[in-house]
């Protein structure tokens, strides 16, 4: 799957180009509003992406702001593109917005880190090993822990389409708790290792013997991307995501003290990479 694929992440190009586009043609938002008969609101909601762009809109706005053939005909099949239903839709009774952002996310970033304090990132987990998790947190919804592994098995396909690079650091809990049974613990300490050879991706432990170090207690990922500001996501107890953007002034963390944490542990000297002893020693006959 590629980045142009996914419609959150088209609906923000395209909202980004409109707004771009009407200061190109020197219109305020209320000119524009004027000249279609539109509510100065609508308008703002497009550029804030609080609603989506239909192919008539986009065909009109690419007229108002006196776009070049070419570039109407990129704005309209990129308007055309951000309504499609992305490949997550028949999931969405398991997902919250914020997961889906998440996902979005996750697929347009050129970098990816993780962190993980107390299980395997969902985007190495096995099969096995995701469905003894989510059975312990969806307990009373036996289905929606099935759509949930399914959907982060799904989301795995990422890694080996190459498009991004993965730096995975992981304190040795993860390494150390048995989820589910050792010979589920085995498989997936297998598959991590498996995953770590791979070109694009990049797997670090922090050993018990590191002590505290930053931002150690929750987990977290951080996504950087060609153009814009890092987004940084932190996982409650539950599992779900809460975003954290940039914001100016802002009175919490900044998604750049994230990154900035990231490669601290990573750069240190305590986060080590991870070999065959560290990962199967304990299942050694």
């Amino acid at each position: 799957m590629t980045v142009s694929e996914n419609p959150m992440f088209l609906r923000q190009r395209l909202r980004d180009r409109l707004k771009r586009a009407r200061e190109a043609a020197a219109l305020t938002q209320q000119q524009v509003a004027d000249r279609f008969s539109w509510s100065p609101s609508k308008v703002i909601r497009i550029e804030n992406g609080k609603i989506g762009v239909s192919i008539t809109d986009a065909m009109a706005l690419a007229e108002a702001y006196a776009l070049s053939p070419d570039a109407r005909e990129e704005l309209v099949e990129l308007a055309r593109a951000a309504r499609r239903p992305p490949w997550f839709a028949p999931y969405r009774g398991v997902m919250t917005p914020a997961l889906e952002a998440y996902i979005a996310y996750e697929e347009s970033a050129t970098i990816v880190r993780a962190f993980e304090r107390n299980v395997m990132p969902g985007l190495v987990q096995t099969e096995e090993y995701a469905r003894s998790l989510l059975q312990t947190i969806e307990e009373d919804r036996p289905e929606a822990a099935e759509h949930r592994i399914e959907l982060r098995i799904r989301r795995q396909q990422i890694l080996s389409s190459q498009q991004a690079e993965f730096f995975f650091i992981l304190d040795e809990s993860v390494l150390r708790r048995t989820i589910g049974s050792s010979e589920i613990m085995r498989q997936q300490c297998e598959t991590l290792l498996r995953v770590s050879e791979l070109p694009n991706v990049t797997v670090y432990y922090v050993p018990f013997t590191a002590g505290a170090y930053p931002f150690f207690r929750t987990p977290y990922q951080v996504f950087t991307f060609e153009d814009g500001d890092p987004v940084a996501y932190l996982e409650t107890t539950d599992g779900e995501f809460l975003l954290y953007e940039h914001v100016a002034g802002g009175g919490r963390r900044d998604p750049a003290d994230y990154l900035d944490a990231f490669l601290q542990v990573e750069r240190s000297g305590i986060a080590l990479p991870l070999t065959e002893d560290v990962l199967l020693g304990d299942f050694a006959d």
